[in-house]
């Protein structure tokens, strides 16, 4: 019982599939402003909840952030391939409705060890610092790491993803 209500708790916190109806709207919009049509290779949500995936909407738009880190098991649990220079992808937020388009600049699967500051300096602004990036991820992947050793934990793969936005148009990178 308390598996299933667990279960449930989860799914009612899962974003709705992206609207095939807006992000066809959208990507018209999207081929428009660039002059091209634009044909995307994945869509996918970023954050863990809505006010998360709002904020990192408006960081990537203002300039802010252009690089992500997740674990590389996130991608298998959620279908995702792994990001590769040249992908272009759809980000939708937690109404299904798509937020922004991106291509990959850079991407690279490493152990959670050898995450360097480096691979922070275009991640959310109050992210840029390592022991504030690990201390907010550690939080948010406490489930997935609760029975690592921390060991396990240093060797876990995640994945850093560079992106530029493709639609809609962004700020110059700060």
């Amino acid at each position: 019982m308390i598996g299933a209500a667990i279960a449930l708790m989860l799914a009612a916190s899962a974003p709705p599939p992206p609207d095939p109806a807006a992000v066809d709207a959208f990507l018209r919009r999207a081929g428009a402003a660039v002059g091209a049509p634009v044909r995307i290779d994945m869509a996918r949500t970023m954050g863990r909840n809505r006010d998360i995936s709002r904020k990192i909407t408006e960081q990537v738009l203002a300039g802010e952030k252009r690089a992500t880190l997740a674990r590389e098991a996130e991608f298998a649990e959620k279908g995702w391939p792994l990001p590769r220079p040249g992908q272009i992808v759809l980000v939708y937020d937690f109404e299904g409705k798509p937020s922004f388009i991106y291509r990959v600049v850079a991407a690279q699967v490493l152990p959670l060890g050898s995450v360097a500051p480096w691979h922070l300096m275009t991640e959310s602004p109050a992210l840029r610092d390592l022991s504030a990036w690990r201390k907010a991820h550690f939080g948010l992947w406490k489930d997935a790491i609760a029975r690592m050793s921390p060991d396990e934990v240093e060797r876990m793969p995640v994945v850093w993803t560079r992106f530029e936005p493709v639609f809609p148009a962004a700020s110059p990178p700060r």
